[in-house]
């Protein structure tokens, strides 16, 4: 049996500024992100979809178990590594294809949002490309899937949230995520609304904390 899971949301405080919430500026701040990273998510999509046959690579192994050599589909991590050799530009992959190349759109970006948004668009094109290949095989002439939307929650990988664990008790307690603002990316503080319940969850001995979604209404 898998093992259950339990979400647990961390409400951003954004009430009046005079009671001390988030101010304008910083909700403006997230919602740059969002945007930005929707842009990079669209990038690698379509680069994806235009490099699809990668996707359905096979690798040889060696298997422990079996004692020979195996095939198996390349995995997402895989993928990740080959897609920035591809459009990221450096000393070692110094030849990039203008249209792909990454840092001329997103410059600054920090590697774990790029990578983050990589494995997105790996996830929505290998579900696109699988609900296409069922579409054609059954030969049905209406539903033909569409292509995958950019779209998404911000996943925010360890570096690009910090949690201050021992005040989550307190009304002032707060988070801070990387956002952009004015051409750079930075670390702000945001404040949640704290209580008891929700340090005891979120500290609890059995917890293992999966990578967070920023979820914007």
């Amino acid at each position: 049996m898998g093992e259950a899971k339990r979400t647990t949301k961390v409400k951003l405080d954004f009430s009046h500024r005079a009671e001390g919430g988030n101010n304008k500026e910083k909700r403006e701040n997230l919602d740059e992100t969002a945007m930005i990273l929707n842009e990079a998510r669209k990038f690698y999509v379509d680069f994806f979809l235009e490099h699809r046959e990668k996707l359905r690579e096979k690798v040889t192994y060696y298997s422990e178990k079996y004692q020979e050599e195996r095939e198996r589909k390349i995995s997402a991590d895989e993928l990740l590594t080959w897609a920035e050799s591809k459009t990221i530009e450096t000393k070692r992959h110094p030849d990039i294809e203008e249209k792909w190349n990454f840092k001329k759109y997103f410059s600054k970006m920090p590697v774990l949002y790029r990578r983050s948004v990589i494995k997105d668009a790996i996830g929505k094109v290998n579900a696109y490309l699988s609900n296409l290949a069922n579409y054609e095989r059954e030969g049905k002439k209406k539903g033909k899937p569409g292509i995958p939307s950019a779209n998404n929650h911000l996943t925010l990988y360890k570096g690009l949230l910090k949690i201050d664990m021992e005040n989550l008790d307190y009304k002032d307690a707060f988070i801070q995520i990387k956002v952009y603002e004015s051409k750079d990316w930075i670390d702000k503080n945001y404040r949640v609304e704290g209580s008891r319940w929700l340090k005891k969850r979120l500290t609890g001995k059995d917890l293992k904390m999966e990578s967070p979604k920023l979820i914007l209404k």
